[in-house]
């Protein structure tokens, strides 16, 4: 009998470890198909003729859609069951990105990055996957790590890989990338498919949770909904107290997506790099940022008298600013890929600096609102970043999109400076 129960025991032990690979290889094939495409999304926009208005259009269409639609797949995932909704949200996508391939219509693309917006959960679904299969907290956070790194050499590899086939096919090489991501997709649809079953019935509570008429709302209510209480979230801060923490969450957020939404067409246009090439410095970048996070802990033990996180906020847009200024005066892609160090390692430690700031001084109190409500600020961030990128680059041409980012990491630096000198003498 003690025999038996073992056997039970490392069974299902080995089938939980089983269903954690598939699911870190699911998070690490979503962003490799990801990188694979997305740099060359952009090119190839221009290629058919659209303006750069286009292109910060399907970056805004992106960004709006994942404002809302990650509450929306989140509530369906807790109704429908997480594997189902995620197996349904990577077919649609793996058919969205082929269709992308074949198409030769720019309005077309921009309803498909609407769906993609829409859609495009895998990495918080498969996140939400593995306290199903990993009971154990703290080893859900090892997961987590694991999976966060697997994921980064994803979206490392996947631009050079991208790039060396578009490069090799510059006919067809967008369709056959396309294709390709659609295959990722399904394969990836497939590997959630063998994931072991799962008691997964649906608290009453959430059950009883229907509109007056008996049912659940539809997607469209749902959606307008979660859009709402992402903007909702920012009415409900202390903005006296906040204000200047979401001030420079918006400033970096606003700078970064002002400046990648016009990455890949600036070393095309000022350098004349060839997609691979432009994969190699996209990737190069990625690997940089990764070993910045890597080595957050170490970073900080330099900052052990910033008690309030200030020191490192100002030094964040200090080295953002210099590092645009850097990148805008450039005058090879050597001297520009040397600027990229700095402008990755603040990216990196910027993130993470202005999420430490609202825990620091929000004490407990209404931390989850807090953090909901930043993550809403970089959201609307990241919709209307892409635009502004487009009508800078449509109208006084592509150089100059990187000083709207340096002017507002510049305002940044200033505020934060100012900021320091009033804490230094409250003090």
């Amino acid at each position: 009998m003690g025999k038996c129960l073992l056997f039970c025991i490392t069974f299902i032990e080995s089938k939980m470890s089983f269903a954690i690979y598939l699911i870190q290889a699911v998070a690490f094939l979503d962003l490799l198909a990801v990188g694979l495409i997305v740099p060359l999304v952009a090119g190839h926009v221009r290629d058919m003729g659209g303006n750069h208005v286009y292109v910060g259009l399907l970056g805004s269409v992106y960004a709006g859609f994942q404002l809302g639609s990650g509450p929306l797949i989140g509530s369906l995932s807790d109704l429908k069951g997480r594997k189902n909704i995620l197996i349904m949200t990577l077919l649609l996508c793996g058919i969205a990105y082929t269709v992308m391939g074949f198409t030769s219509s720019i309005f077309v693309i921009m309803v498909i990055r609407a769906v993609l917006g829409l859609f495009k959960q895998t990495q918080m679904l498969t996140k939400a996957l593995v306290p199903d299969y990993e009971k154990n907290e703290q080893r859900q956070a090892e997961i987590y790590g694991k999976m966060a790194a697997i994921s980064g050499a994803g979206i490392t590899l996947g631009p050079v890989i991208g790039g060396h086939i578009a490069e090799d096919h510059p006919e067809s090489g967008f369709l056959l990338v396309a294709v390709i991501v659609g295959i990722c997709f399904a394969i990836n649809s497939g590997l959630v498919y063998f994931l072991p079953k799962i008691d997964s019935k649906m608290p009453k509570k959430k059950a009883a949770n229907k509109t007056k008429g008996g049912t659940q709302p539809s997607l469209l209510v749902t959606l307008y909904s979660s859009v709402r209480q992402s903007i909702v979230e920012l009415f409900h801060i202390d903005w006296i107290k906040y204000w200047d923490i979401f001030m420079f969450k918006a400033l970096i957020g606003f700078a970064m997506g002002v400046y990648y939404s016009n990455y890949s067409l600036f070393l095309k246009t000022e350098y004349e790099l060839s997609p691979k090439y432009i994969g190699y410095v996209i990737s190069f970048q990625g690997v940089i940022g990764s070993l910045s996070s890597f080595f957050i802990g170490y970073i900080n033990s330099f900052y052990l008298h910033d008690k309030d996180y200030s020191i490192r906020n100002m030094h964040v847009f200090f080295v953002t600013s210099l590092s645009l200024l850097g990148l805008a005066l450039s005058f090879n892609v050597l001297v520009y890929a040397f600027w990229l160090i700095p402008l990755a390692i603040g990216n990196a430690i910027g993130r993470l600096v202005t999420l430490e700031m609202v825990l620091k001084r929000s004490d407990g109190d209404h931390r989850g609102t807090l953090i909901g409500a930043s993550n809403s600020v970089r959201s609307l961030t990241g919709v209307v970043a892409p635009m502004v990128s487009g009508v800078i680059g449509e109208y006084y041409g592509v150089s100059y999109v990187i000083y709207a980012s340096l002017c507002s990491t510049t305002l940044g630096l200033v505020l934060s400076y100012m900021r320091k000198i009033k804490l230094t003498k409250t003090d």
